[in-house]
């Protein structure tokens, strides 16, 4: 059993620090690892929110921030490329119409990510967004809970740009999550709000060939734009029929080795949970894995609404990895027959659970890729209650919670 390495990137951070695991924001490349996220709220409108993009040479021992600004913006989503290249992209709350614009900022490793070249993307700007890049195609991917889809070139001009989902009779888009797998097809999944009550109504999916031009569902079938977001549109349906009346709320998805792998949570703010592991075959759209209402290997049973999978995308040989929270401690599932069986494979010393702080620790998310040396990276913040306060204030103007970067040697 692995342990795993936690180092305090930032102990003045504040409760959305990492938020959260429906995008990236830890990459590796040839002159570091890199990871984005909130250093302070700094007014009760969420329109001043302290962002950092920071980079370590040790391999995660110590961070040094990069770029610093103060904009109306979540933690930004973060990718490289093969030239060692970043692409990060910050969403804007504040617009005339509501949501604002988002802006892509191109890093380059020739001036030391010193000098970014920004592309506003018009109408981009959401509290929730995803971004993929494809290398082949020369471009990013780039999906908000605003309802559009933007495809940018690598040179950070944006292609096209459409409105892909709408809100349905029931529902809404609200966290997206896109994968592409390695003969190019991208995968787009996301959770449904429900009108009206806080409530994640469900987790849906739909998928496209040709870079984002046309969609269809898993079993070929030509989906128009924009699609019902909710269960009234044509899109698959990945939650159960009986999980309508509580939260459901996918945590990660991931597309590789001719499977789709999924893993959500059901009724997550109640005793009593779902932990669901789902897989299903690209091929035929079958669903031909489901592991519920426990996802353990031998001993750890991973038990938490947010996480990701990480594995080496051009070796279809290696393990495929789960890594989420297990009474308060970083965890870490291994499979190594891509999803068939799942194993045991880290769990943290360090615990960070303090009742009653189910959610801790909170928004778990890390890199898709391994590392060149074969590590598992990613980031998290301890939501902890501090100096008697309890854990939902720490997402307020001046509040203190730490964030976390954790590093996993894989097998």
């Amino acid at each position: 059993m692995h342990d795993v390495d936690i180092v305090c990137v930032d102990d003045d951070a504040f409760g959305y620090a990492t938020f959260q695991s429906h995008n990236q924001k830890v990459v590796e490349n040839r002159n570091g690892i890199f990871i984005t996220h909130l250093n302070k709220r700094l007014n009760e409108a969420y329109t001043a929110q302290r962002w950092r993009l920071s980079r370590s040479t040790d391999g995660g021992r110590t961070f040094v921030t990069l770029w610093e600004a103060v904009d109306a913006t979540n933690a930004p989503v973060l990718e490289t490329d093969a030239a060692d290249n970043l692409y990060l992209i910050r969403a804007d709350f504040c617009g005339s119409a509501g949501w604002g614009d988002a802006y892509l900022y191109r890093f380059s490793p020739e001036d030391d990510y010193s000098k970014p070249e920004q592309t506003r993307l018009q109408g981009g700007g959401s509290a929730k967004f995803s971004m993929v890049p494809d290398a082949v195609r020369g471009q990013l991917y780039y999906a908000a809970h605003d309802n559009t889809f933007h495809v940018i070139g690598l040179d950070g001009v944006e292609r096209r740009s459409i409105q892909i989902t709408q809100p349905g009779e029931i529902a809404e888009l609200e966290y997206p999550h896109l994968s592409l797998d390695q003969d190019g097809i991208l995968h787009f999944a996301w959770t449904s709000e429900k009108h009206g009550p806080y409530h994640y109504q469900d987790i849906r999916y739909m998928r496209s060939r040709d870079g984002g031009d046309t969609w269809e569902t898993m079993d070929g079938t030509a989906v128009a734009l924009p699609v019902k977001a909710d269960s009234n549109g044509p899109t698959d349906r990945i939650t159960l029929d009986d999980e309508d009346d509580e939260h459901t709320w996918l945590a990660s998805f991931m597309a590789r080795s001719g499977k789709l792998h999924f893993i959500y949570q059901y009724s997550w703010d109640l005793q009593e949970n779902r932990q669901h592991y789902v897989r299903y075959d690209i091929a035929t759209g079958k669903r031909d894995r489901d592991v519920w209402p426990e996802f353990k290997g031998e001993h750890i049973s991973l038990n938490h609404f947010d996480g990701f999978f990480a594995t080496r995308a051009e070796n279809p040989d290696t393990p495929l990895y789960c890594i989420m929270a297990s009474e308060g401690r970083i965890a870490c599932l291994i499979s190594r027959d891509n999803g068939d069986t799942w194993q045991d494979h880290a769990l943290s010393s360090r615990r960070f659970v303090t009742a009653p702080s189910p959610s801790n620790p909170y928004a778990i998310g890390g890199c898709r890729e391994l590392t060149a040396d074969g590590a598992i990276i990613g980031t998290f913040t301890d939501r902890n209650p501090v100096a008697g306060k309890k854990p939902e204030s720490l997402i307020g103007v001046g509040t203190s919670a730490p964030a976390y970067f954790f590093r996993i040697e894989s097998e």
